[in-house]
């Protein structure tokens, strides 16, 4: 009784701790109202970044399908082209408006002298 007790907690927390988000080429698959907040993920794409009227607006894509975004939050200092990002948003006609982000990072990092170190294998 008690193991059973542990993994349904444990499963519960889990779902809850969980974060989905949609891929761009999945939007075209789902049915998604006017209002309705999701999660939209993907890469930045290149030479897609501009600031207009305080929003930053740039494109992100999946490889096959490219989706403008307007975002109105803070911008993460790891945020970058080709980089890949989880946004919190609506979509309004063919644009996500979005208002939070997400960064997604590998595990190498490059110190100020060039070195570079694997994060998740890292140890002293």
């Amino acid at each position: 009784m008690g193991i059973g007790l542990i993994i349904y907690a444990s499963t519960i927390i889990a779902s809850r701790n969980t974060i989905y988000y949609y891929t761009t080429s999945e939007t075209t698959n789902i049915e998604i109202s006017k209002n309705e907040r999701i999660k939209l993920g993907g890469f930045v794409v290149e030479n897609s970044i501009s600031k207009d009227a305080g929003f930053t607006i740039f494109t992100i894509t999946d490889g096959n399908k490219d989706i403008e975004i307007v975002f109105d939050g803070f911008i993460p200092d790891l945020f970058q082209e080709n980089m890949g990002v989880i946004l919190d948003g609506v979509f309004e006609d063919d644009a996500f408006f979005a208002d939070d982000m997400l960064v997604k990072h590998d595990n190498e990092y490059v110190s100020s002298d060039g070195e570079t170190y694997n994060v998740e294998n890292y140890s002293e």
